[in-house]
């Protein structure tokens, strides 16, 4: 078959490289597509997958509006030049829209029935779904999508790719002195899904920690865009490491506690048994509440309190034992998700 898979995060772009692996062993020809300013064409770099770039991501509602009709046009060009046979896309609204508008099956992957907008728009104009075991399908069908539709596997998105990483030991590369080593990574603030919610103080949770422990750890803060790397810099006088794009699962492979305001390095540091705090700035997710509740990861009800924690953690020998110990338990129930998705996909063949 030939297949379009439209990419738009770095988190996507680590995951679909995986799927593309599958799908290229198969037989099967594989285009991929992104878009400009989320970092999914970055990410892809790490893992030698090629993307093609097409449009750009949205800020503002306004542009994200204006700046997904675009990319409908172009996208829509592109399809029907290349007469794909099936397309996959991680609640891609433009892959969706383009894959219905002219005939193509859609097939959807995601762990986020959280992204309000994004599901709104691409599960209803999808004809399977793939999801996490820990996500009810209830959940989904509520978004315009019957039950039937819908396959759970028995894995965290995460592990698709840490599984079988090629992991590198990137603190002399970022000049990391043999200290412990604390990763922070910046909050999402231009997703669809927390506009216009309150976020707590990112700024002053970070000033606090490198207050605390800039003389006791490396502090290396991971930014999502370019004017959050440049608030940081002139609010942290250049004191900590800020670099634009590392190999991300081998830094957290060698830290020692991981802060996250977001999700996917969350689930990463977790499978990789590395303490840590979530800071997501909205409710805690359905996979990230899992994980909490396998003791894996840790959301302090008072942002206070990260210190209390960072400070347990690094200087309890035990702690990290307790976390690889619970990482292990994990990984023994999750499942090789690729023969079940690929035999589900490879069902269209049949339709083709």
């Amino acid at each position: 078959m030939r297949i379009w898979i439209d990419v738009l995060t770095p988190k996507q772009a680590l995951f679909f490289n995986v799927i593309r692996g599958w799908l290229k062993e198969r037989g099967h020809e594989v285009f991929s597509t992104t878009r400009s300013g989320y970092g999914g064409f970055e990410a892809s770099s790490l893992v030698n997958y090629d993307i093609v770039p097409v449009g750009k991501h949205g800020l503002t509602p306004y542009e994200k509006l204006i700046e997904s009709s675009r990319r409908i046009e172009l996208l829509a060009d592109i399809v029907v030049k290349k007469n794909f046979d099936l397309s996959i896309s991680f609640s891609s609204p433009e892959c969706a829209r383009v894959s219905y508008g002219l005939g193509v099956p859609h097939i959807m992957f995601s762990d986020s029935p959280h992204a309000v907008h994004a599901s709104r728009l691409a599960v209803p104009l999808s004809n399977l779904l793939f999801t996490p075991w820990l996500i009810p399908k209830k959940v989904w069908v509520k978004y315009g999508i019957s039950e039937r539709k819908i396959v759970q596997y028995k894995c965290i998105d995460a592990a698709f790719w840490i599984k079988n990483w090629a992991y590198k030991d990137v603190r002399s590369e970022l000049n990391l002195s043999n200290k412990a080593t604390i990763v922070i990574r910046m909050h999402e603030e231009h997703a669809s899904y927390l506009l216009g919610k309150n976020k707590m103080n990112v700024l002053n949770v970070i000033k606090n920690v490198v207050k605390e422990y800039y003389d006791k750890a490396n502090i290396v803060v991971l930014a999502r865009y370019p004017d959050q790397i440049s608030y940081l810099k002139q609010e942290l006088d250049n004191k900590i490491i800020l670099p634009n794009f590392v190999d991300g699962p081998s830094l957290l492979k060698y830290s020692d506690i991981f802060i996250g305001f977001g999700g996917t390095m969350t689930h990463e540091a977790a499978l990789l048994s590395v303490p840590s705090i979530s800071l997501f700035p909205g409710k805690a997710t359905l996979v990230e509440s899992f994980l909490i509740r396998k003791g894996l990861v840790i959301r302090p009800k008072n942002p206070k309190k990260v210190n209390k924690i960072i400070r347990h953690f690094l200087y309890n020998v035990e702690s990290r034992s307790r976390f690889e110990r619970k990482a292990k338990i994990l990984w023994s129930i999750m499942e090789d998700p690729k023969e079940k998705i690929i035999s589900k996909i490879e069902l269209f063949k049949e339709k083709v």
